[in-house]
């Protein structure tokens, strides 16, 4: 997808993460502070302070190394909007209920325009020329979420979970896998680097959930068509599990890359950033010298 089609994205991304937190709720609003390094990788850290260097926004950064256990992270634990960062929870929670066997991935869903537009803030992009109204199965619906991060299917799987009897569904999966600084009742969501890469990490031991669930999760997301960031850094020979989000001024992209004989997390949460286009060159940047740092090790 360009970078032009992503703009469009952005300028309605807000608006879909405040319908969310207002239909799922739960959980306290978390304040933001400014933290420093909890992991000192002196290699890593010389690799993202180089790459940071004079550039202009916040970032946080997590890295691990999941053979070695070599961990970095910078402003790990500082609050950054989660942009669709949050859809990764929302695969989460609805293939649990899948598994439980509340929702079948065959089941339809179904919302006319107008009200997914109100919900979201405008119109998602790709949907101009949609029939109306627009129907899914709950299957189509997460691979659009994985593929091209579509908000009007991410809208209508959260609204299914909504109608379960349960309250807060989202907010509890955040806490269950751990998330602990993730807040679905914050407007608009939020998130850290750690919580993300924690996600990545269970996600890479088959246990956000269960093993079945993190498989499909796996599968989901290496349908992604937006690899403008982490993908961009690594050969295209080395295969990336990820998930981008974005708001204006926000631009992250967190996933795994399955080096041979040393695959790692990378997260990059940046927000604040004045030229956006630019703000994806960084992450670029600071994904191509990461992968650079760990193909050394061999």
């Amino acid at each position: 997808m360009s970078r032009t089609k992503l703009g469009i994205l952005t300028l309605l991304g807000l608006g879909v993460l405040v319908g969310i937190a207002h239909l799922m709720g739960g959980g306290k609003v978390l304040g933001t502070k400014t933290y420093s390094f909890q992991f000192r990788s002196p290699g890593l850290s010389s690799v993202v302070q180089k790459d940071l260097q004079g550039k202009q926004g916040d970032f946080a950064v997590y890295i691990e190394d999941l053979t070695s256990g070599e961990k970095y992270d910078y402003n790990g634990a500082k609050v950054f909007p989660a942009a669709s960062l949050y859809k990764l929870v929302l695969m989460a929670a609805v293939l649990k209920e899948v598994e439980g066997g509340r929702i079948k991935l065959d089941d339809t869903l179904s919302s006319n325009k107008a009200h997914l537009t109100q919900v979201l803030g405008g119109e998602d992009f790709g949907y101009e020329d949609a029939p109306d109204p627009i129907s899914y199965s709950v299957d189509e619906a997460l691979s659009r979420v994985g593929r091209i991060s579509d908000n009007f299917a991410a809208i209508m799987l959260t609204e299914k979970l909504r109608q379960l009897p349960d309250d807060g569904l989202l907010y509890k999966m955040a806490k269950d896998l751990g998330m602990d600084q993730t807040d679905f009742s914050a407007d608009p969501i939020n998130t850290t680097a750690l919580d993300v890469g924690h996600y990545f990490g269970l996600l890479y031991q088959g246990k956000v959930v269960s093993p079945s669930i993190s498989e499909k999760i796996v599968g989901y997301l290496g349908l992604s068509k937006i690899n403008d960031r982490i993908p961009a850094g690594v050969p295209d020979n080395v295969r990336v599990v990820h998930k981008t989000g974005e708001l204006a001024h926000v631009r992250h992209d967190a996933g795994i890359v399955y080096l041979e004989g040393r695959p790692y997390i990378l997260v990059m949460l940046s927000q604040n950033i004045p030229y956006e286009d630019d703000g994806i060159d960084n992450l670029v940047q600071i994904s191509k010298d990461v992968y650079n740092y760990f193909a050394q090790k061999h």
